[in-house]
């Protein structure tokens, strides 16, 4: 996308879903139990096969294991046919507590290719409880203590199953997308958009992605969610060379006293000044988010949106971001601060 794109300044309003979307947007603070007694922020959700097409968009998508894609779980539009002459640009997503299961985040990577993209997330496909059983928001830290946890990353929950997603499990699936972008064989052949490649992830998962963000020149742009730079690594965000990222950055989390990730996530974003950068936290919401919620909820639309405007210049996804109309900003749930987002270029 040309840099001018970035720049632009429009307006309009943020039109939100029914009344009974709009209560899946956060969790509830009294939630149902399953029955050995474990939250469910996001109530009882319905269970459906992968290759049932799901998502808001115009293109429903499904989740699906793919040859040679041992690792990961892909999520993209169920027919392809129907996009027509339009590319998928390449999102590649790490999970939170970098859990080894790719569709545990299945409501809100689902969303994002319903709009028409190839997710692909780390870790290979685990049992149907860990897309719509329980979770639990990590026990916020108290004031003054440190933001950033230290000594390693988190324990290994015994319910992850084996092994965690690392750096490389998402690097090999950028490889992967560019092979089948090129590969005659593929249902992706010259159907993806090699020009952007996002990566994303959230919490530890976050944490992955800045680091293949810095480190693989192949990344054209970075979300990162309820996280930061070495978030659990035990080193901070200074150690690592921010100033190696190229394009866009956003950087979404939840309010101080619920999220664990908060002071990661505003270190990192301060320390960002030469790409466009777009930071957002919103009062009440957990370390968990809205992933889990019905199309990811209020996230899995910002997410969309973002890389709309960010991989194809969407003037009207842009109106979320940039002043003077900037939907977040005229939120008063959310607090903005941004980077290079508004500023004026000539093409």
């Amino acid at each position: 996308m040309s840099e001018h794109l970035l720049t632009v300044s429009i307006g309009c309003a943020l039109i939100l879903g029914s009344v009974a979307v709009n209560v899946a947007q956060q969790p509830t603070p009294t939630p149902a139990l399953d029955r050995r007694g474990k939250p469910l922020p996001f109530g009882v959700q319905p269970y459906f096969k992968p290759d049932v097409p799901l998502g808001s968009g115009p293109f429903k998508a499904i989740m699906a294991e793919e040859p040679g894609l041992p690792e990961q779980v892909a999520y993209y539009p169920a027919d392809l046919t129907a996009l027509g002459a339009k590319k998928l640009p390449i999102v590649v997503w790490g999970n939170g507590a970098c859990i080894n299961a790719g569709n545990r985040f299945r409501q809100f990577l689902t969303e994002i290719a319903s709009h028409g993209y190839l997710v692909v997330s780390g870790g290979a496909m685990a049992d149907k409880e860990f897309e719509v059983g329980p979770q639990e928001n990590p026990v916020p830290r108290l004031a003054g203590a440190a933001s950033t946890p230290r000594g390693g990353p988190p324990p290994q929950d015994p319910a992850n199953p084996s092994g965690r997603v690392t750096v490389p499990i998402l690097k090999r699936a950028i490889d992967w997308a560019l092979e089948q972008h090129t590969s005659s064989a593929s249902r992706f052949h010259s159907k993806l958009d090699p020009a952007h490649v996002v990566v994303m992830g959230q919490s530890c998962g976050g944490s992955l992605a800045v680091q293949l963000a810095v480190d693989d020149v192949r990344v054209t742009g970075l979300g990162v969610w309820n996280s930061g730079a070495g978030l659990g690594s035990g080193s901070g965000n200074t150690s690592i060379p921010l100033e190696r990222l190229k394009g866009p950055v956003l950087v979404i989390t939840g309010a101080e006293p619920l999220d664990i990730a908060f002071g990661s996530a505003k270190s990192t974003f301060e320390r960002i000044n030469h790409v466009p950068a777009f930071y957002g936290w919103r009062d009440d919401m957990q370390h968990i988010g809205t992933y889990g919620a019905a199309d990811g909820g209020e996230l899995g639309r910002i997410a969309w949106k973002w890389l709309d405007w960010t991989t194809r210049g969407d003037l009207a996804a842009a109106r979320m971001f940039v002043s003077p109309a900037c939907s977040l900003c005229r939120d008063p749930a959310w607090h903005i601060s941004k980077k290079r987002i508004d500023r004026k270029r000539s093409s």
